[in-house]
């Protein structure tokens, strides 16, 4: 497999939406050492069996191939031993498509990088449920922040209200900002700016983070409705963060 995977590399790219495993034609044509040229070869298969641009292939600019690029009918020039440019066009198939085409040419070559694909489907299979359900519960995390940032925010209202005092919005701020300094390390802000970010900077650090806010805020809220001063709440969620770290921790080793 370590050879073909050097030779034909199996890579991902959106067809229609849906990421699929992808293989470039130009790569699977010079390994089944096709007589005719590429440009023939892929025309005529397209042709003779009929595949689908979108479904079964996408053409791309195969200076980007490697970097999963999927710009479709893109062209690229290069510059050959004399000097000269040329253009020259690649392929993205979908590895069902690519499978096929190698089992059409009915010759050793063709059947091992078949087998090769198959693997390849098979390892994507396996890995699959994991990736489900590491997306499934950083989805969960994502939600359960979400489920304490408003009631927050309403209960910072409430007591500032009980004291006769208006809230304005730097007062959610600084909720926010302090318990993204406690997680993080620094503010929302600063942290977009550090990871060049923009939106929601929930949307995207990790599950972990995530939960680790989600705890703090229900723990805010509490503390709130107590009625403990800003600074107070601060130096007691330092220390609930620290104690849920080591938790978490222990849980890992």
């Amino acid at each position: 497999m370590t050879e073909f995977n050097h030779l034909v590399p199996v890579t991902e790219a959106q067809f229609n939406g849906k990421l699929q495993q992808t293989v470039s034609a130009k790569d699977l044509h010079n390994y089944l050492k096709v007589g005719n040229d590429f440009s023939t070869w892929i025309k005529g298969r397209i042709k003779e069996y009929g595949l689908i641009k979108n479904d079964d292939f996408l053409i791309f600019d195969s200076s980007k191939f490697r970097n999963q690029s999927t710009n479709n009918e893109q062209q690229i020039k290069w510059t050959t031993k004399r000097g000269g440019d040329r253009k020259s066009t690649d392929y993205i198939l979908t590895i069902g498509t690519a499978k096929e085409l190698a089992m059409i040419e009915n010759n050793e070559k063709g059947r091992a990088i078949r087998k090769y694909f198959i693997r390849c489907e098979e390892h994507l299979k396996e890995i699959a449920p994991a990736i489900q359900k590491k997306a499934l519960n950083r989805l969960k995390a994502r939600l359960k922040v979400a489920d304490y940032s408003r009631p927050m925010c309403d209960a910072l209202t409430i007591q500032r209200l009980s004291l006769g005092k208006e809230t304005k919005p730097h007062h959610y701020t600084n909720e926010f900002d302090m318990i993204n300094r406690i997680v993080l390390g620094m503010t929302a802000k600063a942290y977009r700016k550090a990871h060049n970010l923009t939106g929601d900077i929930r949307d995207h650090i990790t599950e972990e983070q995530l939960n680790h806010l989600a705890y703090l805020e229900k723990s805010n809220i509490t503390l709130i409705d107590m009625g403990w001063n800003y600074e107070k709440r601060k130096a007691e969620l330092i220390k609930l963060s620290q104690s849920y770290m080591i938790r978490l921790l222990g849980k890992v080793a």
